[in-house]
């Protein structure tokens, strides 16, 4: 009777099996984007009208195979200390194991605001989204074009981009990195994928179409960006740095790992043997000069990570820097040690303008007679090919 029953059973089992099998396959769950920012995020400068990078983004996760929802919750105009108010708000929305994709700073940078005080309010926007059970990825921000008012070096927004980096790390967050794919990866961005005219911060369509692939990309796997550097001292850009400081750099990959091997750090050129600590996530370098630095210190580094292609971080300038009581040749315009065929295209570039021209350089106006002409040429030809230090 018993192995009549367990029969019987083992039966219906199998029929219920077969049952299901020809019944349609639930929905697979959705995933729930809150993308949170400026105008960047809002779309404004959208070229192609179609609602900046969040649409795309859903379009492009929807294409992958993701059942996706992508929210966009940007606001034009806004500082991380306005999103750090606005933030509750947007939650109020939001439920557990949806995600908020924070890509906010450049007004901030607009108002030379530290990226000490930048970072602490995404970090505080961050810990908001955790307390209501939704994750944050973290986005650095896209760089700006040369021309722009504020920061057309990047070398502030590239110290922001390195705390970024540093607190997606230290936080085990995700990152997403529009900085590095956007200034480095993407050959003649500033005029194939920005407005342009005016306006020296916002991409265009196909701008934002970029913008939205570096999203996609990281939120399905896809490793398309080198290991990317955070801490980098003596900061870019530092001025009567004293001769004896030693060079940190940290460097990260948010991918398939550093490839150790790979890594080189080299100062003026020449390959250094720094002292290495860390691992395949978070690569520490330091070096200590065994004799004084002068002048003007270049720092560059070469690494590649671990995927298949491998994406490469090319020897890149990472940082110069200017030794205290370094003096210059006054036609060193462009202070990099030497006079040489760059000045002369300072000068070039200003050659014929007057005092009140648009292109008047005051540096190349080297007799300082408010007038960039022949006898300023004479006065750089003089020094050309001499070191300033």
């Amino acid at each position: 009777m018993r192995g009549r029953i367990a029969v019987t059973a083992l039966v219906a089992w199998a029929g219920t099996l077969a049952l299901a099998a020809l019944l349609p396959r639930a929905a697979a769950a959705q995933s729930r984007y809150i993308a949170f920012g400026d105008s960047i995020t809002e779309g404004f400068g959208d070229t192609a009208n179609q609602g900046g990078y969040p649409a795309r983004l859903q379009k492009l996760l929807t294409a992958r195979g993701q059942n996706a929802l992508v929210i966009n919750a940007g606001l034009g105009g806004e500082t991380t200390a306005g999103g750090l108010s606005r933030i509750t708000r947007v939650l109020a929305s939001a439920v557990s194991g949806d995600t908020l994709l924070l890509m906010e700073g450049t007004n901030d940078v607009n108002a030379k605001i530290s990226p000490e005080t930048i970072v602490f309010n995404l970090d505080q926007i961050a810990q908001k989204a955790a307390s209501v059970g939704v994750s944050t990825v973290h986005v650095t921000v896209i760089p700006r074009m040369p021309t722009a008012n504020t920061d057309g070096s990047n070398i502030e927004t590239g110290v922001l981009a390195g705390q970024i980096r540093e607190e997606a790390f230290a936080h085990g967050r995700k990152l997403a990195d529009p900085f590095e794919v956007f200034l480095h990866e993407t050959p003649d961005a500033f005029n194939q994928d920005y407005l342009g005219g005016d306006d020296k911060l916002h991409p265009n369509g196909k701008g934002y179409d970029r913008l939205a692939r570096v999203f996609a990309d990281m939120l399905t796997g896809v490793d398309a960006v080198p290991p990317v550097t955070g801490l980098v001292e003596p900061q870019d850009g530092s001025l009567n740095v004293p001769a004896a400081t030693a060079v940190r750099v940290d460097l990260y990959d948010f991918g398939a790992g550093i490839d150790l091997p790979s890594v080189k750090l080299l100062v003026n050129g020449l390959v250094v043997n720094p002292t290495v600590t860390g691992n395949d996530r978070k690569l520490q370098l330091f070096y200590q000069p065994t004799t004084p630095f002068a002048g003007v210190v270049n720092v560059s580094l070469q690494a590649q990570d671990k995927a298949n292609p491998v994406n490469l971080f090319d020897l890149r300038r990472i940082s110069q820097f200017l030794i205290v009581g370094t003096t210059f040749l006054p036609a060193d315009f462009n202070r990099d040690g030497r006079v040489d065929g760059e000045d002369l295209v300072v000068l070039a570039l200003a050659f014929g303008a007057h005092r009140y021209n648009d292109n008047f350089n005051l540096a190349a106006d080297l007799n300082g007679d408010g007038i960039i002409d022949g006898l300023d040429l004479a006065l750089l030809a003089a020094s050309f090919g001499k070191s300033t230090f």
